[in-house]
C-alpha cells in the first residue's frame, strides 16, 4: 500500500495533533485539497471522522467547512 507524501504528512499530523481543518492543511502541510487526501486514506482503511463546522467569515457571512479527526 503505497502512500503519497501528502497522505504521509497528513497521517503524521493527525497522529500528533488529533484534528485538522482545510486552512491548517494548507498552511501547515501544503495540502490544498484536504478532502481528496482524506478520501484516499479512507480507501486505504484509515478511519477518519468528519465534523462539520459553521463560522462567520471576515465579512460576517456564514460559511462552513469540515474538520477531520483520525479515530
Amino acid at each position: 500500500m503505497n502512500m503519497t507524501n501528502q497522505e504521509t504528512r497528513l497521517l503524521h499530523y493527525l497522529e500528533s495533533n488529533k484534528k485538522i481543518s482545510p486552512m491548517e492543511a494548507w498552511t501547515e502541510l501544503g495540502i490544498y485539497r484536504l478532502s481528496d487526501v482524506v478520501f484516499k486514506l479512507r480507501n486505504k482503511n484509515y478511519e477518519i471522522e468528519t465534523e462539520r463546522k459553521s463560522v462567520l467569515n471576515r465579512f460576517d457571512e456564514p460559511c462552513s467547512f469540515a474538520e477531520y479527526k483520525l479515530l
